[in-house]
């Protein structure tokens, strides 16, 4: 966050924008982007001849050296190259810093590039045009990339002017295969007070611990303590992710299969490659779509309870949150190795999107992510600390004075709070103390009337030749109930016998039993 202009504190978000250039834009944008990398590789080059030489470039030598060069080796706007230069910082200070942290695989910038966006900053390299046209510069003397103007909303659903806009990308998307430009844009703060570690909490500091129990099939399971002693629990479901991802292995599989008999180069082989990253765009953003529809939920609940103890505090109090998930980093690696998953299990693993949930979360409340361990965090009975493995999604304890029977996520949702605020102890909750807890799906399913306008069954009506029915496949079934059809045609109508057993002695009417079937003589 950064201070605004009347000092208020604002946000920075960034919307993505496709767009559309015709074909000559289109190439001049392709010819950037190329020397864009060219010049990327170059800087990189001689960073490492310094380095070799016993000299250090900082940020500011990395510039210089940029705009040394000239104009035929960097056919790109003065800030464009810039932004090369500084951008190379910034990475080489992430892996340093990476590599102090003891991460493994990290290296030093060292490939080379073929492609890379181009970059203009707030103030110079863009404009706005007397004919309302965008149009973004490649330098003096050079023919610049002219567009619409791309119109798109805040949060708040308010049109962003230009006036509010900050450094912008223009980026190709090669899955999409498409424009987009990436916008930078302030927006006053909104985000929570979060729980700094050193704060002096007083008597009129009230904090506020949210615990979130991560999952593979349930990807966040949060629980906090309401003003009244029960503990809130909001289970979000995922398997709409696991299903996305299935198809995608699949399919990705099969394409893989049929490019393995094909020679490279050949149509066959450059329709099957267009056809991998298709399905690799679409699986992309539906995994977004998802992964915000998880987090925008997961905030909701974070904002709901922190409101609930503003509002129970006393006057003159403040409430801070604190943000705490089970630490599972690290439970993909060595898998295979040490033979601990299933190959099933361990591609799951793989393509879990953990990290960019905690990220996005992060994001969207302002508040820092802390990690703690949640060993036997899904085990442990909250109650009487009674230990058990379970399987499923239902925790059931094995103390018969205890008996309790609760969600597994919100066991672990519960025990990682629990933690949280006894300095990593399992402490008993409260025998008075109410678990309530919430189902929620990441991405609301369709009503009726939505399946109906949706126009696989628009064409499945057309096929059949019915509109009254909401959805008449072509069958031998649903063609012998169709109006108009009589026994001088062949077919007679037989109604289907139902179960001799009724829904009141137990047993539920078969599938189908209200439909007839076609019987020809």
């Amino acid at each position: 966050m950064s201070p605004s202009g009347g000092g208020e504190k604002s946000r920075v978000l960034t919307a993505v924008v496709p767009v559309w250039l015709n074909r000559a834009e289109h190439e001049r944008a392709h010819q950037a982007c190329h020397a864009s990398a060219l010049l990327w590789n170059r800087v990189v080059a001689w960073v490492r001849g310094e380095w070799a030489e016993g000299r250090s470039p900082g940020r500011e030598d990395m510039r210089r050296y940029v705009t040394a060069l000239p104009s035929e080796d960097r056919p790109l706007h003065a800030h464009t190259s810039q932004a090369v230069a500084y951008d190379l910082a910034d990475v080489i200070a992430t892996a340093r810093t990476n590599k102090a942290k003891g991460m493994r695989g990290v290296r030093l910038p060292w490939r080379k590039k073929a492609y890379r966006p181009l970059v203009f900053s707030a103030r110079s390299g863009w404009r706005v045009t007397r004919d309302g046209e965008l149009a973004l510069s490649l330098g003096r003397g050079r023919e610049r990339i002219v567009l619409p103007v791309p119109e798109f909303t805040d949060r708040n659903g308010e049109l962003v002017t230009p006036d509010r806009w900050g450094e912008m990308k223009l980026c190709w998307d090669a899955g999409d295969r498409r424009w987009a430009l990436h916008i930078s844009h302030h927006l006053p703060a909104d985000g929570l007070t979060d729980a700094h570690v050193g704060d002096d909490f007083c008597a009129r500091t009230r904090v506020v611990t949210v615990a979130i129990d991560e999952g593979i099939i349930n990807p966040m399971t949060l629980a906090a303590r309401t003003p009244d002693g029960a503990y809130e629990v909001t289970v979000i479901n995922g398997r709409t992710a696991r299903a996305i991802k299935r198809e995608r292995n699949k399919k990705h599989a099969q394409l893989q299969s049929k490019l393995s008999r094909c020679r490279e180069g050949s149509g066959r082989h450059r329709r099957l490659m267009a056809a991998k990253g298709k399905l690799a765009s679409r699986t992309k953003r539906r995994l977004r779509d998802f992964n915000h529809q998880v987090t925008a939920k997961a905030d909701r609940f974070v904002r709901q309870v922190t409101a609930q103890h503003e509002e129970a505090a006393p006057d003159g109090m403040r409430v801070v949150v604190r943000l705490v998930v089970g630490d599972v980093r690290g439970i993909e690696r060595d898998t295979a190795k040490k033979r601990r998953a299933s190959r099933s299990t361990r591609q799951q693993l793989s393509q879990w999107e953990r990290g960019t949930q905690e990220r996005q979360l992060a994001y969207k409340t302002g508040l820092k992510v802390r990690h703690i361990g949640e060993v036997n965090s899904s085990q442990t009975c909250p109650y009487c600390l009674t230990r058990r493995k379970t399987r499923g999604r239902r925790y059931t304890c094995v103390n018969e004075n205890c008996a309790l029977v609760l969600h597994r996520g919100a066991v672990g949702g519960v025990n990682i709070h629990t933690l949280a605020v006894n300095d990593g102890t399992f402490v008993p909750v409260a025998p008075g103390a109410m678990i309530r807890v919430k189902y929620l799906r990441a991405a609301p399913r369709w009503s009726p009337d939505q399946r109906e306008r949706h126009g696989r069954h628009q064409k499945a009506r057309k096929r059949a030749c019915r509109d009254d029915r909401r959805e008449a496949r072509s069958s031998a079934r649903n063609r012998a109930t169709r109006d108009g059809l009589s026994a001088d045609q062949g077919v007679a109508v037989v109604p289907l016998r139902r179960d001799t057993k009724s829904r009141e002695q137990g047993v539920a009417t078969p599938p189908g039993a209200d439909r007839a079937y076609a019987r020809t003589d």
